[in-house]
């Protein structure tokens, strides 16, 4: 357990972040910045659950203790979970406000994810925007982290918050997990991490879902950004770099200040088929350009930029496709457009052989002085 002395400002900027809270005397509140889930290695049937709690004591003087420490305890759901960790601590505690939802990827291949969140949702005051990470290895050994005197939760939550703005991840939540899952509108993309060799945490990508459970595949960073462009969820477009394996020389990044996404659902009424284009223009200005200065125009770069990213956006395709992740919700699309086809064609089956073209467009408009 680590202590340290605080001002009394700090505890309402802390507070002030966690939702609607109750007004309980500071001293017996419990804040818990964190919670992960893993398969209890005990007990495979059950799960291992922990928190990472902020415990507020007064010491006088206008001041607070704040010991920060790992609880831990097992049960067959979250509820029990829950339960347990009342039990094991004083004071009032709900991971139902976990600003920090960490599940370890053996677990999330056979616990559906909705069964986890389920509490936290239909909490009356649970804090719906929790963050959601899925872990490569155990999401206890993330959550135990000790980064500087800076909550591991808060830490996470900040390196999401970066990576949202740049399109690098979703922005998502438990309740627009949740809403996704429950509705059916089409499979999840959740954040995947690992701790570092430095014993910090590092963004890998995300993890694919189909329906409830995590697939076991993972889209890089620069892919889930392809992915989204593709879902036409575009929070602020990031740089693109632009690379040739055989020509080093030819690297270039580019600034992306616009983003257009179509995409066109069609199904062939005597064989089936079905197919959906998406086509994404990206609109932006030369940030970076590898090698000597030479004579090359935008229109050059263009076609590179397309071919390359129009490339990767096929791996995007193929990758979901092999996971069977609908994160495109073209059954969502299929319903909509063609609402009879499903009652007669099994939907697995019919993701299987989806026929799906990506077609991306770069378009540099400036050059600034690269020339």
């Amino acid at each position: 357990m680590k202590k340290f002395t605080i001002v009394v400002s700090c505890i309402f900027i802390l507070l002030s972040m966690t939702g609607c809270w109750d007004q309980t005397n500071l001293n017996k509140k419990r804040i818990i910045n964190g919670i992960s889930f893993d398969i209890d290695e005990q007990n495979p049937e059950n799960i291992q659950g922990a928190v990472r709690e902020l415990n507020l004591r007064g010491s006088g003087g206008g001041q607070f203790d704040l010991s920060d420490e790992i609880i831990e305890a097992d049960g067959v759901s979250v509820s029990k979970i829950n339960n347990e960790l009342v039990n094991k601590i004083s004071g009032d505690m709900d991971i139902s406000k976990a600003f920090l939802v960490l599940v370890g990827e053996d677990l999330a291949k056979q616990q559906s994810i909705s069964s986890l969140f389920e509490p936290i949702v239909r909490s009356k005051q649970g804090y719906l925007t929790s963050k959601v990470a899925i872990t490569k290895g155990k999401a206890s050994e993330i959550l135990s982290l000790q980064i500087s005197k800076s909550p591991i939760a808060f830490y996470i939550l900040n390196l999401f918050e970066n990576a949202e703005k740049e399109t690098h991840i979703p922005k998502a939540n438990t309740f627009t997990i949740w809403n996704e899952i429950v509705d059916k509108e089409r499979d999840a993309m959740i954040p995947y991490i690992q701790k570092s060799d430095l014993n910090r945490v590092e963004l890998l990508g995300t993890a694919l879902f189909k329906n409830d459970y995590y697939t076991g595949e993972v889209l890089s960073i620069d892919q889930t950004s392809l992915a989204l462009f593709m879902q036409g969820k575009i929070e602020k477009p990031p740089v693109m770099q632009i690379t040739n394996d055989n020509e080093k020389t030819d690297e270039f990044s580019v600034f992306v200040e616009k983003v257009k996404q179509k995409s066109d659902l069609t199904v062939d009424k005597s064989s089936g088929k079905v197919q959906l284009t998406i086509k994404v223009d990206l609109y932006g200005r030369l940030q970076s350009l590898a090698g000597s200065p030479k004579k090359v125009t935008n229109q050059e770069l263009d076609k590179k930029a397309s071919t390359f990213l129009t490339e990767n956006a096929k791996e995007v395709t193929e990758i979901i496709k092999e996971a069977e992740s609908d994160i495109l919700a073209i059954q969502k699309q299929l319903n909509s457009k063609y609402p009879d086809f499903l009652k007669n064609h099994e939907w697995e089956k019919v993701y299987k052989e989806i026929e799906i073209t990506p077609d991306v467009n770069m378009h540099i408009q400036s050059s600034s002085n690269l020339k």
